[in-house]
């Protein structure tokens, strides 16, 4: 009976240690994402780098100080590694802003997405409210 009351308790201090606050964004956040490439009004243009194997594009942002910005992206580049194709995004996962709110990400390209536009998106995630930021690029 002794066991069973410990893992129980073991439990209960679990459960109740995993609360977290809902409905919570820090008021002063903000997202602004932007990058040095060639603007038309509503797609950067990146003119991809002939007879290169590969490039990256560097996106650039501004938040509040520390603030964690989450990256995704539908464009994927497959490899191909002992007979078996790997896909993967064209963005990592996450990036943090550094003391002063500023950050970078870099986007992989290479000759797969000559002729398509990437679509870059950024997200500050605070339980369950979002702020979202999407560029488009073209790459050609």
């Amino acid at each position: 009976m002794k066991k069973l009351l410990v893992v129980v308790t073991c439990f209960t201090i679990i459960f109740t240690s995993c609360e977290k606050e809902e409905g919570y964004i820090n008021p002063e956040s903000f997202l602004e994402v932007s990058t040095n490439l060639e603007y038309d009004g509503n797609i950067y243009v990146y003119d991809y780098p002939t007879g290169k194997s590969s490039s990256y594009i560097t996106v650039d942002f501004q938040s509040i100080s520390m603030e964690r910005v989450f990256w995704s992206s539908p464009d994927e580049f497959y490899t191909i590694v002992y007979n078996d194709t790997i896909w993967d995004e064209c963005v990592n996962y996450s990036t943090f802003a550094d003391d002063g709110g500023n950050g970078h990400q870099l986007v992989y390209v290479n000759p797969q997405f000559l002729g398509d536009t990437l679509n870059i998106i950024a997200t500050i995630n605070n339980y369950g409210n979002e702020i979202k930021k999407e560029i488009l690029i073209k790459i050609q």
